[in-house]
């Protein structure tokens, strides 16, 4: 199969899960009033007239910043994570990082705004924050799980720190990283929204409390639809590595 096939087939399986979710939208549109829950169609109708002017800038503006929150989460919770594991600290920094998973976000925000500032710092600084914990902890359970009687069997015969990393630590490794990235953007593009809404006067956070706050419902929607078609694109990409590249790991 090649690799375009793949990635269609991957986006075909996200598409059809977008289809689904504007199907529910759908269903619950006709039990609300438009200006609580408008229907798809509405919003399509409407579009761009409740879209501001310079939209691709806050546009640019959120994904700039969810992709260097989410970048640093994602290398210090893998650098983390795993030299948690090869230090045997795996239930020090689990409890830690466990611990630093219950602080309120929106308490976090607050602060951070009055240490940072207005603007992409208290975004970026909350994203990093709130996902490395999860990122983190995922790390170390993955790696956790290995082959134990292939590490035994490896450990036996006198195999050298390579053999260990290439056929031990690395299968075990990759799928987690790969999953890091897929639970790590569900969570930064949680928490990059609420950091927008506390902190900043651009990005489609501010955009969607704006709009939230003059009940343009048809625009919260469309927000809404934007992310969750970058989320779906993005699962495809990651679909497409786990069947391409680093299939190998997924299916030795």
């Amino acid at each position: 199969m090649t690799t375009t096939r793949i990635f269609i087939t991957s986006l075909r399986n996200e598409l059809i899960a977008f289809l689904l979710f504007v199907g529910l939208w759908s269903l619950a549109a006709v039990f609300y009033p438009v200006y609580v829950i408008p229907s798809p169609l509405a919003v399509a109708a409407s579009y761009p007239e409740y879209l501001p002017k310079d939209f691709s800038h806050h546009l640019g503006v959120t994904g700039l910043r969810l992709g260097l929150g989410l970048g640093i989460a994602f290398l210090a919770g893998s650098l983390l994570g795993t030299l948690a594991f090869t230090r045997k600290w795996e239930l020090s920094i689990n409890a830690f990082m466990s611990a630093l998973n219950v602080l309120p976000g929106m308490v976090l925000g607050v602060i951070f705004l009055l240490v940072l500032g207005i603007g992409s710092s208290t975004p970026i600084a909350l994203v990093t924050f709130l996902t490395l914990p999860t990122l983190t902890i995922n790390t170390v359970n993955g790696l956790a799980k290995r082959d134990t009687n292939l590490e035994q069997y490896l450990a036996s015969i006198g195999a050298q720190k390579s053999h260990f990393v290439k056929y031990l630590y690395l299968p075990a490794l990759v799928p987690t990283l790969l999953g890091n990235l897929s639970i790590g953007l569900g969570l930064a593009i949680k928490v990059v929204l609420m950091g927008e809404f506390i902190g900043s006067q651009d990005g489609l956070g501010y955009l969607l409390n704006t709009a939230r706050l003059t009940f343009e419902m048809k625009a919260v929607f469309f927000y809404l639809v934007v992310l969750l078609f970058f989320t779906l694109i993005f699962q495809a990409g990651v679909s497409l590595l786990s069947n391409t590249i680093l299939r190998k790991y997924f299916y030795a």
